[in-house]
């Protein structure tokens, strides 16, 4: 007969999946941040154990947390979605190490709480075995030819002495200056009691951030002001200095929103944060909404939720340089090159008139007084705090050898991995805030390609590999190859979920867990408490430090979770309309 029978029987097969690739020689990680202990978690879990991870510091925790952060710092976007071991595989119900998912963590924790939970997990997974800390990765040089199948990596390690602070205030230290200068490859100081060393892998990934160095900006006549100027990042600034000051805080991405919490924390009389242009912010509750929104939620309605908190400010987003709409505000789509800050005080000290925004820029310095582009003077100022941006280490390029960048993979080279936390905003759907789902989705991808070569070969070959390329140069001209935007990032992503369906399947549940474990960790009723108590605080505040008078009418919380439930029908209002 022709006929197939209903049911056969197949021997001899042990798997209708694609066995994983066995390289001769072990992975490599460079960086211990993030990333790469997400990497390591990905590799445990599927028991490989021939991996090492390389970072200058001395402790897991990234240059972000470590380095940039103020000891003031705190978490900007909710922890249930960004904790490292996020994840169905780490992070689900029955999942025991590091407490499974984080209901009992603090929605927003401070920087020393962050590096913990980093340190809580390697210790927990076994990650610290894996780990040559205080090792600088000078180069990683190919060797064989590109394409080959017996092609490997050769890394040049260096011991170093790194020298972090761990306090607040005091100037930049020595390696600062020179990463400053120069990159932060050979910023540290060579360790002479160990010896340089090379290791040798079949692929590596190095995940070195974005909030590198502080973009370097000194005004005319900045000796002539007679007050205090120190960059707001580093643990430079000594916050001592802002209590009943006038402060101008120069710039308007995350680390202002950072400045403009710690300052009013710390009593400031009135805040200017002086830009060159206004971008958007975002408040607590719309960052929860977008990191568990599944599926995505538009940008006008994004927008629309913004409009809640910035009725405060007296200022519509709509209208912001960043957005892009039809004339009925139904569409939109917003491009910025700096992410959302975060954070609900910005709309609370705006509302007092604590904190007002100029958009102008800094044109010179005199004796107390700032002196803007505009002809404006901004007189009787205090302190002055940069916070103009992060640069991208430019060493990173030489180091890797890196030409451009082919979606996420060095010089189009699926065993070289990098991505750096993707800068900006460039979108007309919102998925995340935060690093969490973004992380575990393109590591997961990484991965899969290590697994799985020759799919990327026969891609490839086929002509089908149309992913985005990057060059050093764009869109500035010290931008290295592998700083990536968001736009780049997002385009990786959908390009090869369209080109493997396997890919797609790994994949699948990963928007579904991530609605699960932001309302199971930080439910709306959770969340609106936590952010209720945090106004209160800072109402409470205000008035104990006379920032306004007592008598002043207290501001209500813009959300309720009456208006949370009601967004909840927009969405799905949205989302099924689009599946139309």
């Amino acid at each position: 007969s022709d006929q197939v029978r209903k049911r056969m029987s197949v021997h001899g097969i042990k798997s209708f999946k694609p066995p994983r690739h066995q390289y001769p020689h072990p992975y490599a990680i460079i960086g211990a941040g993030y990333n790469g202990i997400k990497t390591a978690l990905y590799l445990l879990r599927d028991g490989q154990n021939d991996f090492t991870i390389f970072d200058r510091y001395d402790k897991v925790g990234g240059h972000a947390w470590l380095e940039s952060a103020n000891k003031t710092t705190r978490l900007q976007t909710e922890f249930a979605t960004y904790h490292v071991w996020f994840g169905q595989e780490w992070s689900s119900l029955g999942c025991t190490k590091c407490g499974g998912p984080p209901v009992d963590w603090e929605p927003w924790p401070c920087r020393d709480r962050v590096v913990e939970h980093f340190e809580l997990c390697a210790r927990e997974y076994g990650i610290y075995a894996h780990c040559q800390l205080s090792v600088d990765v000078e180069s990683a040089d190919l060797v064989g030819r590109e394409k080959k199948d017996d092609r490997y990596y050769q890394l040049s390690c260096r011991p170093v002495l790194p020298h972090r602070k761990d306090t607040q205030g005091g100037e930049k230290l020595e390696h600062h200056k020179n990463a400053t200068e120069a990159g932060y490859a050979g910023a540290f100081k060579p360790d002479s009691k160990r010896k340089p060393f090379v290791f040798t892998c079949s692929c590596f990934c190095i995940w070195p951030g974005n909030l590198i160095n502080p973009r370097q900006v000194e005004y005319v006549g900045e000796d002539l002001f007679n007050g205090f100027i120190e960059y707001g990042v580093e643990m430079r600034c000594d916050y001592q200095n802002v209590v009943a000051k006038n402060v101008i805080i120069h710039g308007h991405g995350a680390f202002t929103m950072e400045n403009i919490r710690t300052c009013c924390e710390y009593g400031a009389k009135h805040i200017w944060v002086v830009c060159r242009k206004r971008n958007l912010t975002c408040p607590r509750v719309v960052s929860w909404f977008i990191n568990q929104a599944s599926p995505a939620i538009t940008a006008a309605h994004c927008l629309n939720l913004l409009q809640v908190a910035y009725k405060l400010c007296d200022y519509d987003p709509w209208d912001m340089h960043s957005v892009s709409c039809n004339a009925s505000r139904t569409n939109a789509s917003v491009a910025q090159r700096t992410r959302f800050g975060i954070g609900d005080i910005y709309f609370l000290s705006a509302a007092y008139g604590l904190m007002e925004v100029v958009v102008d820029n800094i044109k010179r310095c005199s004796a107390k007084t700032v002196h803007l582009e505009s002809g404006r003077k901004l007189e009787d100022v205090d302190v002055i705090l940069k916070c103009v941006g992060m640069l991208p280490d430019s060493t990173v390029d030489k180091v890797v050898k890196a030409k451009f960048m082919r979606g996420y993979w060095i010089n189009g080279d699926p065993r070289r991995f990098s991505c750096a936390d993707p800068d900006g905003i460039y979108a007309s759907n919102f998925s995340g805030t935060t690093i969490g789902p973004g992380a575990y989705s393109y590591i997961a991808m990484m991965k899969h390609v290590w697994d799985c070569p020759n799919e990327w070969i026969q891609l490839d070959e086929a002509g089908h590999l149309n992913l985005p390329l990057h060059y050093a140069g764009d869109p500035d001209p010290d931008s290295p190859a592998y700083f990536i935007n968001a736009r780049h990032s997002v385009g990786t992503s959908f390009a090869y979920a369209i080109l493997s369906p396997a890919w797609r399947d790994k994949s699948a549940h990963m928007d579904p867990y991530k609605h699960w474990v932001a309302h199971y960790c930080c439910p709306v009723e959770k969340l609106l408490e936590a952010a209720l108590a945090e106004w209160d605080d800072y109402e409470k505040s205000f008035r104990e430090k006379g920032m306004v008078p007592k008598d002043a009418p207290y501001i209500p919380y813009p959300y309720t979770k009456q208006y949370i439930e009601e967004q909840y029908e927009v969405h799905k209002k949205d989302t099924s309309q689009v599946a139309k």
